[in-house]
């Protein structure tokens, strides 16, 4: 018999276990940090009592995210997923979420259509191994700013609230934190953040849709100070199924290669913006 609650500390270890049966290089420091950011929202799946599945969900006011979604292979296609996606769903919008986004993996577009997840745009992520120095940003940014100023301006093009979110990013990882402003407006930003066995994910990379070119300087600036470390980024396509053309041709020339597609798929409402260059990351949008 499936049944789902709400994942514990003592459960963490199976959780990245399992996760990373999925070569998604997650640790315990993810699922801390998944659970600080919504307290009920990390969950597991038992057959009777054997632990077989997890899910993850953040709540950002009206947009809601739903991933680190995993079934054990030889429980998969017996129903457990799709209670374990159910309970999530009925989670988030018992929270007054009325749009629900995720990341999917192309085999499984049917799977979601069947709940309702309509696709949207696709999702490239690139990989290096060790990024080399690149060319100096021309730009000069800011490390700090005032920061009611920037989670407007994130609020803009993802469409909710997410300062909790981007707070504890940047007070964890600040020095990866580069903004730049004109005339007291912000034009762009771009974090990153530490990850598992070294691995660091830049994003999220947000800017004005008419300012790739500031964009270009911010993600170069972020590179320049990674040289020597793995880094994974997350690259939307546009709504004619490209990646920004600039960006994925520097990428390229800097020792990036692409990882794997997915695609973008949200339960309610499309919060598509144009001025989303890079994701914050898969589990969280």
């Amino acid at each position: 018999m499936f049944q789902v609650r709400v994942m514990t500390v003592e459960e963490f270890d199976f959780a990245v276990e399992l996760a990373n049966s999925m070569h998604w290089n997650m640790s315990i420091e993810d699922f801390w940090f998944s659970l600080f950011l919504e307290p009920k929202g990390c969950f597991i799946l038992f057959n009777n009592i054997t632990p077989i599945g997890i899910a993850t969900c953040t709540s950002f006011g009206k947009i809601g995210w739903f991933g680190n979604f995993v079934v054990k292979e030889e429980h998969q296609r017996r129903g457990g997923g799709s209670l374990l996606l159910k309970h999530a769903v009925n989670y988030l919008q018992a929270r007054g979420v009325e749009t629900i986004g995720l990341y999917a993996y192309p085999h499984l577009e049917e799977f979601y259509n069947s709940f309702g997840f309509k696709t949207d745009l696709g999702l490239t992520v690139m990989y290096n191994s060790c990024v080399q120095d690149s060319k100096r940003a021309v730009l000069k940014f800011e490390s700090c700013v005032d920061f009611s100023l920037l989670t407007s301006f994130d609020r803009q093009f993802f469409g909710a609230d997410r300062s909790h979110l981007l707070k504890e990013i940047i007070k964890e990882h600040g020095k990866f934190c580069h903004v730049f402003r004109e005339k007291e407006s912000v034009v762009g930003y771009i974090l990153a953040k530490g990850g598992n066995k070294g691995i660091v994910e830049v994003g999220p990379l947000i800017c004005c849709p008419n300012r790739s070119d500031v964009a270009f300087e911010l993600l170069k600036a972020i590179l320049n100070q990674l040289s020597g470390r793995q880094v994974l980024l997350y690259m939307p396509k546009n709504d004619k199924g490209k990646n920004d053309g600039v960006l994925e041709e520097f990428l390229l020339s800097a020792g990036f290669r692409r990882d794997f597609s997915l695609l973008k798929m949200f339960l309610g409402k499309s919060n598509i913006q144009s001025g989303v260059y890079l994701a914050e990351s898969l589990e969280r949008g």
